[in-house]
């Protein structure tokens, strides 16, 4: 039987999977991810007003995720200046996977995600930053090598400095 952290583990790697294998994403960037997802053909407009980003924000995000292959741009009919978004091959398949995790799909992942960046206090939360906190959970107390070793094989420096973060900034305890 799958625990609810477990579960969150899971989730959390399916959409670094989603993300080109980069657990230093940013948990918006999930978001977006997901919103194009749930809704095929979306302009970068139509998202920016749902998540309420800026656009020159907005416009980094989605040349992030053209470039690294999360989704494919066309241009509308009516307007040659409206381009619409899509996800694509191993994103679109990564992020099934998280989805099967929820009844609602969509809109439970989009809440999954919503939490942790609540949860996480930060400025720019990563899906790294949401393994620490969910590794914890499943495990309870245990030790910060435990943690690492669950991680994505990443720099240890990397990995060590989003952990001490998390200290600072009061999410988790220092064991």
């Amino acid at each position: 039987m799958t625990t609810r952290g477990q579960k969150s583990c899971l989730v959390i790697d399916h959409l670094v999977e989603a993300l080109g294998n980069d657990p230093s994403s940013s948990l918006k960037r999930a978001l977006i991810l997901n919103y194009i997802d749930e809704n095929p053909g979306i302009t970068q407009t139509e998202i920016m007003h749902h998540i309420g980003s800026g656009k020159s924000a907005m416009n980094r995000e989605i040349e992030w995720l053209f470039n690294y292959g999360c989704i494919t741009r066309q241009n509308t009919a009516k307007d040659g200046r409206a381009i619409k978004l899509e996800t694509c091959g191993y994103s679109k398949r990564a992020l099934e996977s998280a989805l099967d995790y929820f009844p609602q799909k969509h809109k439970g992942l989009q809440s999954f995600v919503e939490r942790y960046i609540k949860v996480l206090k930060q400025d720019r939360p990563t899906l790294r930053d949401a393994r620490i906190v969910s590794t914890l959970y499943d495990k309870g107390e245990t030790s910060k090598s435990k943690v690492m070793e669950e991680l994505y094989n990443g720099p240890a420096t990397t990995d060590n400095r989003a952990y001490k973060k998390l200290i600072e900034d009061g999410v988790i305890e220092d064991d």
